[in-house]
């Protein structure tokens, strides 16, 4: 067995997917590679011998407290596939291309490369915040079709980025592998090659079904009691899918992209009568009939044999994601392999007895795909017999807060976050279309960011330019005189007002340096000004504004900060009392 293996971290799944698949391409046969969403991370245990590879150097203040002391971590620097960038060769010198990515710093990084390689173009970098420049002859993209501004500019989407060789070479270095740079070179090559245009001749999931046998075959890493469900829709999906989990029958679940229909069915496996078996899963999404079909199956070759997922998860679950995509000749395959409980291997003679438990997945209604004579009806009715659809996070309003926090104390560590009130309320007006994926990735590159509370100048910039409009109408710019006074009566009934804009002030100090505070330092701030409260006085003081949205108290190391209406109510005294001194 290989034992050198090298773990790969990244936030963004398709690009985990994209440098996994590349190295794999490169040395799977002398290396294991194990792709780690930082979503899953927390689930995860790394040994130091591994070799940790980051998707980018901004995660690693995120992946650090999980990292064994003294693990080797190389950053991995990020090149173009330039196979895919044959128009832009081809194209006349001095064409001004704007350059679309998902982050400023992305989109600098991708201009950089670009300049340095396919120098006889002008590039620009794209700012939804800013006029496009004029006389655009083409816009590039790295795998982000859906950031590109609407026009009728010619589009060229170069794939997502890929590792630069130079990365390639500081991992073997690292491993202590003995392999010349030109063999190196050639490989890498081939990846680039393998991985243009989807036509992928070596797949993740074929690096999953060796892992099985390091790992014991144990991969289901979710229960339902992970799964969130404030919303009656969602609990509607738990009621049906625990009830569904304990029969031994196909189950189909479908839903939008990114709706967790990969978590639902590995809490399916765990509480399933093969739960003690193995969990495996395989995506028919972009792969050609012949890697698919030697996949599932596996391979008979002049005495030497390959299994396939279905003997790899005997006696467990196996999760076929994406079911719309697999080929229409290999369905009829498919549907005689569950209903004779039996396979045959390619070139294989022998009938393999197989007893294993078939969930399946699919972004889109199946029956829709029948209609569309793009899915077998005999299949469909084996397959959709048991299903459920879960709902997208539109239709989850009430899981929406209880999903970011979560995520950031579980799987982030990140419980020092703070996300203000008016923050959660102007997240929830972004559509979403990745659903909980796309939520998670957000919060995943804020977190690398190591600030202590959620801004609009935080998020993504594809997203904050969707959301900078919404702001504007929905965060008033001052309070109302009717809504001022409300306040001011009801901070005086409990017959504290002075003492309470004094406490508003020393957060409201403490948000323009970036600080939450404890009791104990406001207590020192307010000392300051001359006032002195007990602990017992301060909290009531502190709960009263809570209670009152101008402040967000929080426990443990979060600690407290003024709110955006605490920030106006105090903005809004202040331009009060400088009229009346005025006056």
């Amino acid at each position: 067995m290989v034992d050198k293996v090298v773990t790969i971290i990244s936030i963004q799944d398709e690009y985990l997917s994209t440098i996994s698949k590349q190295m794999i391409g490169i040395a799977g046969d002398l290396i294991k590679i194990r792709p780690i969403s930082i979503k899953n991370l927390a689930r995860e245990t790394i040994s130091e011998d591994e070799i940790v590879l980051l998707g980018a150097n901004f995660i690693h203040p995120l992946v650090r407290p999980f990292l064994p002391k003294g693990v080797r971590t190389i950053e991995a620097k990020r090149g173009l596939n330039f196979v895919n960038i044959k128009k832009l060769l081809y194209a006349p010198q001095g064409k001004n291309i704007l350059v679309v990515n998902d982050t400023k710093h992305n989109t600098d990084e991708t201009i950089q490369v670009l300049r340095e390689t396919v120098f006889e173009h002008n590039y620009y970098a794209y700012d939804p915040d800013t006029p496009i420049p004029q006389q655009i002859d083409y816009i590039i993209t790295p795998g982000e079709m859906q950031l590109v501004p609407e026009g009728d500019m010619k589009v060229i989407d170069i794939g997502y980025r890929v590792l630069a060789l130079e990365t390639v070479f500081e991992i073997f270095e690292a491993l202590g592998l003995d392999c010349q740079q030109f063999f190196l070179a050639n490989r890498y090559m081939k990846s680039l090659v393998a991985l243009s245009n989807g036509n992928t001749t070596f797949t993740i999931d074929s690096t999953f079904s060796k892992w099985t046998e390091y790992t014991g075959g144990k991969t289901a890493k979710y229960f339902f009691k992970d799964v969130i469900a404030h919303s009656q829709a969602m609990n509607d999906v738990l009621y049906i899918a625990r009830k569904l989990a304990k029969t031994s029958d196909p189950v189909h679940i479908f839903g939008e992209t990114g709706t967790g229909k990969r978590m639902l069915a590995q809490a399916m496996h765990n509480d399933s009568p093969v739960k003690a078996g193995p969990y495996l899963n395989i995506n028919c999404a972009a792969r050609p009939m012949d890697v698919l079909e030697r996949e599932l199956f596996g391979t008979e070759s002049e005495g030497q044999t390959s299994p396939g997922l279905f003997e790899l998860a005997n006696g467990g679950t196996l999760c076929i994601e994406e079911i719309d995509e697999l080929p229409v000749s290999l369905q009829g395959r498919l549907l005689q392999a569950l209903e004779e409980s039996q396979i045959f291997r390619i070139n294989g003679h022998s009938p393999i007895p197989v007893q294993v438990r078939i969930i399946t997945t699919s972004d889109t209604d199946l029956s829709m795909s029948v209609e569309e004579h793009k899915f077998r009806k005999d299949l469909f009715y084996y397959l959709a017999a048991l299903t459920y659809k879960v709902p997208p996070l539109s239709e989850r309003k009430e899981d929406f807060e209880p999903l970011i926090q979560t995520y950031l104390q579980s799987h982030l560590h990140r419980e020092d976050l703070v996300i203000p009130p008016d923050m959660i309320r102007l997240l929830q007006q972004y559509p979403w279309p990745g659903n909980v994926k796309e939520l998670f990735n957000a919060l995943s590159y804020i977190a690398c960011l190591e600030e202590k509370e959620i801004t609009l100048e935080l998020l993504p910039f594809y997203m904050k330019g969707r959301l900078q409009k919404a702001a504007v109408e929905s965060i008033p710019q001052e309070i109302a005189e009717i809504e001022l006074n409300e306040l001011i009566v009801n901070i005086e009934e409990h017959g504290f007002l002075e003492e309470s804009l004094s406490i508003l002030e020393v957060f409201d100090q403490g948000k323009k340096q970036h600080t939450s505070y404890g009791r104990a330092i406001v207590k020192k701030r307010l000392q300051e000004k001359g006032i002195t409260l007990s602990e017992q006085q301060l909290r009531s003081r502190l709960d009263v504004l809570n209670q009152l949205e101008l402040l967000n108290v929080r426990q443990g190391r979060s600690g407290t900060t003024i709110s955006r209406k605490g920030e106006l109510f105090l903005q809004t005294l202040r331009t009060k009392n400088k009229l009346v001194k005025g006056q």
